[in-house]
C-alpha cells in the first residue's frame, strides 16, 4: 500500500511540476517576416484561408471554426490596410489550386490591392509518450500555418514565411482549443505591431 502512495504522490508532483514552453519556428522563403512593417502600406487586403488537414484529422470543421475566429480578430483592425470591400477574409477554399496569375489577376480586377494567403496545416495537440522507465511524456498544442503575401499591381510577393508554433513541454496534457491560442499568438506575431 505504500508503494502505491508513493507512486501516486511521485506522478502528482510530476504533474504540478511540469511546466510549459512556448517555441516559433519561422522558416523564410521570400519578402518581409512582418506584414506590416514601419511604413508598408497594404491597401485593399484580401485573406484567402485554406486547410490542408492530414487524412486522418479529426474535428477538422471544429478546427476551421477556430481559425475563422482568429483570422477575424487578427485581420478586422489590421494596422497596415483595410479589409473594406473589395477586400475582407473569404471562405475556406483550395486556393492553391488556381494558379497564382489567376488569383492575383481576379483580386486585381474585383480592386484588391494585396492577397494574403494562409494555408493552415495543423492545429492540434500533440502527446510524445515514453514507454521507458521511467514512464514520460510530453503534451503540446500547436498551429502550423503559411502566409504569403502578393501585391496584386506588381506581382510581388510582400512575404511568404511559414509558422510553427507550439507551447508545451514534460507532463503537459493539453486539449485540442488550447491550438487556437497559439494560432492568435502566432498570427499577430506575422501581423506585427
Amino acid at each position: 500500500m505504500n508503494n502505491i502512495k508513493s507512486v501516486a504522490i511521485v506522478l502528482l508532483v510530476s504533474l504540478l511540476a511540469g511546466c510549459a514552453v512556448t517555441a516559433t519556428n519561422t522558416y523564410q522563403a521570400a519578402g518581409k517576416t512582418l506584414l506590416c512593417e514601419p511604413g508598408r502600406k497594404l491597401g485593399k487586403v484580401v485573406v484567402l484561408p485554406e486547410a490542408v488537414w492530414r487524412k486522418d484529422q479529426k474535428e477538422s470543421e471544429i478546427r476551421k471554426i477556430m481559425a475563422l475566429v482568429e483570422l477575424e480578430k487578427a485581420f478586422t483592425s489590421l494596422p497596415c490596410g483595410s479589409m473594406d470591400s473589395p477586400g475582407g477574409l473569404k471562405g475556406f477554399d483550395n486556393w492553391s489550386d488556381m494558379p497564382e496569375s489567376v488569383l492575383v489577376k481576379h483580386f486585381t480586377d474585383e480592386g484588391a490591392d494585396t492577397i494574403i494567403l494562409i494555408r493552415i496545416e495543423e492545429l492540434t495537440p500533440r502527446l510524445e509518450i515514453t514507454w521507458s522507465l521511467p514512464f514520460l511524456w510530453s503534451g503540446s498544442s500547436e498551429a502550423d500555418f503559411r502566409v504569403r503575401a502578393i501585391d496584386t499591381k506588381s506581382g510581388a510577393i510582400l512575404t511568404d514565411m511559414r509558422i510553427k508554433r507550439s507551447r508545451g513541454g514534460p507532463f503537459n496534457i493539453r486539449p485540442a482549443d488550447w491550438a487556437q491560442q497559439e494560432f492568435a499568438a502566432a498570427l499577430q506575431a506575422v501581423i506585427g505591431p
